[in-house]
């Protein structure tokens, strides 16, 4: 049985009872359903366990006991139960995390008309989206988009730096948005032409205005106009 249902499922989930959802309520809704399967996760595992231990004898010791024994789950050997549990859920997490990010902005092209495979793709050029003006094929100018979850710095070795001209996130760390953190981007968006999406929520906090921030529901709408027009709105 796998750890975490996969993105694309856990989206479904979410879509199910409203397909027009705003993108930052639908992803909250995914990150809501992805805690839930995280501690179902734990919940069977731990219920795994108890149905192995005598609990009327001594049920502390054993139960401490078998935790921190060796075990060996699919031919992997874990130090003990507790390693395997976290290591398997934190291994499924971060990346069906990621994926669910991407998915909401790609449900934001393709809601503002852009195809996929002609007008933008995913994960190619370094890049977690490309945006194609006019098309794929007939590309005059084309602009890379870098989607991040909920932190800036989720790749701390690079810092600030992303692959693409525009950042587009669902960050909730106010604390990461400084007046060096906002000028960087700002800077760094500047020389690419694109833009940093940040949350409407985000953006009413932040106390360092950007000239090269904008809400992420803008998102769908500036890439449509670069397709049609070769180049972000101003």
């Amino acid at each position: 049985m796998p750890t975490i249902p996969s993105a694309k499922k856990i989206m479904m989930e979410a879509l199910r009872n409203n397909l027009d959802v705003d993108i930052n309520t639908l992803h909250a809704k995914t990150f809501e359903l992805l805690i839930s399967y995280r501690s179902k996760y734990y919940e069977r595992r731990v219920n795994e366990l108890l149905l192995e231990v005598d609990l009327p004898v001594k049920i502390r010791n054993k139960v401490k006991k078998k935790i921190l024994e060796p075990i060996v789950v699919d031919g992997k050997e874990y130090s003990n139960f507790m390693e395997e549990v976290s290591r398997r859920v934190s291994q499924a997490f971060q990346p069906i995390s990621g994926s669910i990010a991407e998915l909401c902005a790609e449900r934001e092209l393709i809601k503002n008309g852009l195809i996929k495979g002609i007008n933008f793709v995913r994960r190619k050029e370094r890049a977690d989206f490309t945006v194609y003006y006019p098309n794929i094929t007939e590309c005059k100018v084309k602009h890379r988009i870098e989607v991040k979850n909920v932190s800036l710095r989720e790749r701390a070795t690079r810092g600030l730096a992303f692959d693409g001209d525009s950042l587009f996130g669902f960050f909730n760390q106010l604390k990461e948005f400084t007046e060096s953190n906002v000028k960087i981007l700002d800077d760094l968006c500047s020389k690419t032409g694109g833009y940093c999406y940040v949350p409407p929520k985000l953006l009413e906090q932040i106390p360092y205005r950007g000239l090269r921030f904008r809400l992420n529901t803008q998102f769908g709408k500036d890439m449509s106009i670069f397709v049609r027009e070769g180049q972000m709105p101003k």
